[in-house]
């Protein structure tokens, strides 16, 4: 089984989310990135057998009920080949949160760092397809989309998937703080 974890901002990114709709239905991409709500995605979704789902997203759920809520800076939106993002600027509290997740996944449960993970660009995806020629119209029909200065981090979120592809993930956890 395959988890995501994230910080839910879909509901201070509303007007974006309706823009980015407009632009998949144009564009017609094989896969909708709208099947979430709007994240900063805190590592890259793992693996782990179906017998240890349970225990990995009580500890996720213990993390996340121990962090306090903070304000995450808005980058830009930026096209990195396969992926068009709102990239986010780095803070203590993203990379804490980072770590004692990678930390708990590795030591508890033999969860291997992916290689993304060891530079992770925080982020929130709006496009992701294989087509470089689709990202590119999607990412020019939303650059200049106007963006808040700063997003609260106050939802984190747990999602599933039996096999972690684009699409297929649910949420199935949340916090509110």
């Amino acid at each position: 089984m395959y988890i995501w974890v994230g910080i839910d901002v879909d509901s201070q990114l509303s007007e974006i989310r309706e823009k980015v709709h407009s632009a998949e239905e144009i564009i017609d991409f094989v896969h909708s990135n709208l099947t979430l709500p709007f994240h900063i995605s805190l590592k890259i979704s793992f693996f782990v057998p179906e017998e240890k789902v349970d225990a990995v997203m009580a500890d996720i759920l213990t993390i996340y009920k121990k962090t306090e809520p903070f304000s995450v800076e808005v980058r830009q939106i930026d096209w990195e080949e396969t992926i068009v993002w709102i990239s986010m600027k780095r803070n203590k509290q993203l990379d804490a949160l980072h770590d004692v997740l990678n930390e708990m996944l590795l030591e508890k449960y033999s969860v291997p760092l992916h290689p993304y993970d060891i530079d992770y660009q925080f982020h929130t995806t709006l496009f992701m397809d294989d087509d470089r020629e689709k990202n590119g119209k999607g990412y020019e029909m939303v650059k200049d989309i106007p963006l808040p200065d700063k997003l609260q981090a106050n939802r984190f979120v747990i999602g599933i998937s039996q096999s972690g592809s684009l699409g297929s993930f649910s949420i199935v956890q949340e916090v509110v703080k």
